[in-house]
């Protein structure tokens, strides 16, 4: 999409990171998270400022007239056994899907990852999310697994499936 920006979290962008995802979560019933659970200025700023001073961990936003519009963030752990992998998670607004932003920031967030050395990515996803799935898909992942009624909606379970995707070297 012309006129986004993929570009790095910064602290200052708390105040609009926590309005976004406010409205993020009440526009799809995708994300774990319901609206009034996101976290407030205070707690975003410690959780950006994480993200900031860990090598391990990628905070991307994508921004579009001034506006946060979609985010991704790879998290990698330290133990040693699990150095080689990173948890993805993405969201982007609804009124910006299937416009390309988060390809745009599925393309940053994987070239970044491989230049940090990670070799495989990580990530979970509600079944009925066709569209996400299909991005992952574009983009290489593959079903490894899956967690049963992980997710209760309503009155309802569903299904969290595990995908990866090997970095090539």
């Amino acid at each position: 999409m012309e006129g986004v920006t993929i570009r790095w979290v910064k602290l200052s962008d708390a105040p609009q990171l926590v309005a976004f995802k406010k409205a993020v979560t009440s526009e799809s019933p995708f994300l774990v998270t319901y609206p009034d659970e996101v976290e407030d200025v205070f707690e975003a700023r410690r959780f950006i400022s994480i993200y900031l001073t860990d090598d391990r961990r990628i905070f991307l936003v994508a921004e579009y007239q001034g506006e946060i519009v979609g985010m991704i963030t790879l998290a990698g752990s330290s133990k040693r056994k699990i150095l080689h992998k990173a948890e993805l998670g993405i969201s982007v607004r609804k009124p910006y899907w299937g416009k390309g932003v988060g390809s745009m920031l599925m393309n940053e967030a994987l070239r970044i990852a491989k230049e940090k050395g990670f070799k495989k990515i990580q990530l979970e996803v509600m079944e009925n999310n066709e569209r996400a799935i299909k991005l992952y898909e574009k983009f290489g992942f593959e079903l490894e697994g899956r967690k049963r009624k992980a997710i209760r909606l309503n009155d309802s379970y569903i299904d969290l499936l595990v995908m990866g995707k090997w970095l090539e070297d």
